[in-house]
């Protein structure tokens, strides 16, 4: 018996009920579907016209997500070559790869310079446990590529403590799950 393709579902918007299949690894780990309604609720569907950065975009599947509930455009970045194959094929299945940008490279690395893109929205879901929530903000703020009230959301290991790591971003909402702490912040 074949075994069965992992996959994460689009919960909302025009796409909802689509699956993103991926494979699995253990760098890779999807948000579930009961946080990314809880996030999608937090932006009350309030995302037309508007511009989303996906810096560890893994599957894409809150990039996509938010494709899916209105956003103009998403710039995805991955590193994994692999991930990336699989997050073209997915944007290109389901026909949103006209408003879609994917980068295979290490977000750190990326000249956002060279993008004509001010992002009202960033996902920020890294890897857990590899101290990269303190590196990716410093440099978010360092390449000054967020609008004026931009929205930042932040998915991270349970017991990180995230007081200093966002001091002088505002909490908008938090709740926590499983392992999972998560938050919705404004610049």
């Amino acid at each position: 018996m074949p075994k069965k393709q992992a996959t994460t579902r689009i919960t909302g918007g025009s796409l909802r009920g689509s699956k993103l299949p991926y494979k699995l690894n253990k760098s890779i780990r999807p948000t579930e579907s009961k946080t990314k309604e809880t996030l999608f609720n937090w932006l009350l569907n309030n995302l037309e016209g508007k511009t989303c950065l996906d810096m560890f975009a893994g599957t894409g599947s809150l990039g996509i997500e938010a494709l899916s509930r209105g956003a103009e455009k998403v710039v995805f970045v991955e590193k994994q070559k692999s991930q990336t194959d699989s997050l073209k094929s997915n944007l290109e299945r389901l026909k949103v790869q006209q408003s879609s940008h994917v980068l295979n490279a290490n977000v750190f690395s990326v000249d956002f310079d060279n993008l004509p893109y001010q992002f009202d929205l960033l996902f920020l879901d890294p890897p857990f446990r590899e101290n990269l929530i303190q590196r990716s903000l410093d440099f978010i703020k360092s390449k000054n590529i967020l609008s004026p009230k931009a929205l930042i959301y932040l998915e991270c290991e349970k017991e990180l403590n995230l007081i200093e790591i966002t001091e002088g971003l505002n909490l908008l909402k938090e709740s926590k799950g499983g392992q999972t702490h998560y938050c919705l912040y404004e610049s």
